[in-house]
């Protein structure tokens, strides 16, 4: 059974939380603006999108793909709370890090990470209409927290990108099934032992045991659905 839709005060404390009250206040106003011109009837967008003018939720999935699209599920973004909840567990330096996200969608996460001072961003998404969508989403974003402006959209198959041999924070938001996902710890596993540095791997969704038998992935932090491993190379 579904769990019941949070109530507008609920809401208003969770922004509040996250946003503080002057862009909450944005937020409200900018939803308000949107029920004038479209009606109580029009799906209620984001507040992420209602703040930033972006469009993250609108596509689930995409018609021309690279790779083998049966392998992935449909796209969708990660709430910005939960993000930063998640983030806040990742204590490290974070400047010599590039962020991979492996299923970047419409561009949420990336957007997301640019406000931490990543050295470099890349998504990589096989859907084409997504990757559209983020590119879009990138040239249209405005945000004076931003702390990394090195965004890269990439339209691949993560089977086949070529994973960079820099120090990594891989992003995982539930976007393969499982054979898919069983793949992908083998790529990034063989990848960090043909170049050893440092890695972390920031998961969600339920198949973290997929990370846990991979061999060489510590959890050093997790929640009901999100988890965090660092690369820690068997003997």
């Amino acid at each position: 059974m579904p769990a019941p839709a949070p109530t507008l005060a609920a809401r208003m404390r969770r922004s509040l939380g996250y946003r503080g009250p002057w862009r909450t206040l944005r937020v409200g106003l900018a939803l308000a603006r949107y029920r004038l011109r479209y009606g109580l009837a029009a799906p209620r967008p984001h507040a992420f999108d209602l703040e930033f003018g972006t469009d993250t939720v609108s596509l689930t999935r995409a018609t021309e793909h690279r790779g083998d699209a049966a392998l992935g599920n449909g796209h969708e973004p990660i709430d910005t709370v939960d993000f930063a909840n998640l983030m806040a567990g990742l204590n490290t330096d974070l400047r010599p890090f590039t962020f991979v996200d492996f299923g970047s969608g419409q561009g949420r996460a990336l957007l997301l990470a640019s406000n931490y001072p990543f050295e470099r961003i890349v998504g990589v998404e096989h859907g084409l209409e997504l990757h559209q969508s983020a590119l879009a989403n990138l040239a249209r974003y405005r945000n004076p927290r931003q702390r990394c402006r090195a965004i890269e959209c990439v339209w691949a198959d993560a089977a086949s990108w070529e994973i960079p041999a820099v120090p990594v924070v891989f992003y995982f938001c539930e976007p393969f099934r499982e054979p898919m996902l069983r793949r992908m710890a083998a790529r990034v596993r063989a990848s960090l032992r043909a170049a050893p540095r440092p890695a972390y791997v920031l998961y969600v969704g339920e198949l973290r045991r997929v990370w846990e038998e991979a061999g060489g992935f510590e959890r050093v932090a997790s929640s009901y659905w999100t988890c965090i491993f660092r690369w820690r190379p068997p003997a």
